[in-house]
């Protein structure tokens, strides 16, 4: 868990908070939490906020702490929605259960940030001139005023391999090779959204996630297997 998950008040006991503040509370974390992937959760059965009479959401202590939980079992454990909620029916919110679906991966490394330039130059521990070479060759957008995560694991990564000679100029490959995998994804995913359906627009969501992490996981299985072939 991140330690800044520690650190974030919790709602008390008695208190509800409006979808807003939710996303408010929890944005530090899971920065892309949305409007539509909480209805999408709802739609699916795995929160259920209780509705005031005018028809908004108000979410408990309780419902917080199930979201959570359900947030970080995909993050971290990629736990598919189907086995989340299996989970919770059997067992209720238990943080530390272990199961065959969990494993390590990258996504479970990535804690939320959000640096400007200097930040990331400092954090990433490479100059000026490499961060330009990453901005010219399209692995990070030009102009950007702040960076997230997502930018800091990508600078680090390439400085690791610009460290044994492979610089950002022999990287393209790489980012036009992501950039088609975002494009299949995405062919498969948006159908599934409608613009005035939140739930299917979260749902579109969480099949693009779930798809990304199924995509990285066949691209390192391919990759360990050609590295290690004689």
């Amino acid at each position: 868990m991140p330690a800044s998950a520690s650190r974030r008040p919790s709602p008390a006991a008695g208190a509800s908070l409006s979808i807003g503040q939710v996303l408010d509370q929890l944005r530090e974390e899971f920065p892309e939490l949305s409007h539509s992937k909480l209805h999408y959760l709802e739609a699916e059965g795995l929160i259920d906020p209780e509705r005031t009479p005018s028809g908004y959401r108000k979410y408990s202590r309780t419902d917080v702490d199930r979201l959570l939980f359900v947030l970080r079992a995909q993050r971290d454990r990629f736990w598919p929605l189907r086995v989340i909620k299996e989970h919770l029916l059997e067992h209720g919110i238990e943080p530390e259960v272990t199961s065959i679906a969990s494993r390590p991966g990258p996504s479970s490394q990535l804690q939320a940030v959000r640096l400007d330039r200097r930040g990331l130059l400092q954090e990433a521990r490479v100059e000026e001139e490499f961060l330009a070479e990453l901005e010219q060759y399209g692995m990070l957008e030009e102009g950007s005023l702040f960076f997230g995560a997502a930018e800091l694991e990508i600078v680090r990564a390439a400085r690791s391999l610009a460290d044994e000679g492979l610089h950002p100029r022999h990287l393209v490959m790489v980012r036009t090779s992501a950039d088609r995998q975002a494009h299949m994804i995405r062919s498969v995913a948006q159908p599934r959204s409608r613009p005035s359906d939140a739930a299917a627009r979260g749902q579109a969501e969480s099949i693009a996630e779930d798809l990304g992490e199924a995509m990285n996981t066949l691209h390192s299985a391919l990759l360990r297997r050609r590295i290690h072939r004689p």
